[in-house]
């Protein structure tokens, strides 16, 4: 089974549950290092981010907040300090959708005795056909001067340019990793997951 790493780099003792679940896993270190993915970890990479950055190969060894959008980086340190400061598990439902369906993931943050690190594990929660209004790609109306697409690091809908506070679905943009998209936080997604962590903020346009 692949694990990545050998056992004598985990911060601890990974639970023979966790390596073998069909969830994806993964654990960090104290100073939030990815040092360990169980087997699920690269079948949820795929279904999620499609390119080989996001496999296990690719990200261990590296900061996990490395991988979070910077406007969620704040909010995935708290939800680790909690955790390690109450001593107890913490939890936070994300959106993670295809172009095809919509998903919900609950990812669970174990803490380990002190010094060792964290186990998490991301499962899946609702999984379902799409319901949003599909918006065709439209360059005029989603490419800011800049050439960049701004998409929900949540929710993946993408803003319109000239009203930022509506942002659409374009599954079309979804489908494939682009090189020309930065990632946010729409107003929904920041109010609905984010809310117990992020101010509103203040649309421009």
């Amino acid at each position: 089974m692949y694990t990545g790493v050998t056992p004598s780099k985990l911060p601890d003792k990974i639970p023979a549950a966790v390596d073998s679940s069909p969830h994806a896993c993964f654990a960090l270190t104290e100073s939030l290092e990815i040092c360990y993915c169980n087997s699920a970890w690269d079948q949820f990479a795929q279904e999620n981010y499609a390119e080989p950055g996001a496999l296990a190969a690719s990200v261990l060894h590296k900061p996990f907040l490395q991988f979070v959008p910077e406007d969620l980086r704040l909010v995935y340190s708290d939800i680790f300090q909690r955790a390690r400061t109450l001593g107890r598990m913490q939890s936070l439902d994300y959106e993670c959708s295809s172009a095809e369906v919509f998903r919900v993931y609950r990812m669970q943050v174990y803490p380990l005795k002190p010094g060792c690190g964290f186990v998490v594990v991301n499962s899946l929660v609702i999984v379902q056909p799409h319901t949003r209004a599909v918006c065709e790609p439209d360059n005029a109306c989603y490419r800011d001067n800049n050439g960049l697409i701004h998409m929900c690091a949540n929710c993946r809908r993408t803003c319109r340019v000239s009203t930022p506070a509506t942002w659409d679905w374009v599954p079309a943009y979804v489908a494939h990793p682009r090189r020309d998209v930065t990632h946010g936080v729409c107003p929904f997604c920041r109010e609905y997951y984010y809310g117990a962590y992020l101010a509103p903020k203040k649309l421009t346009g």
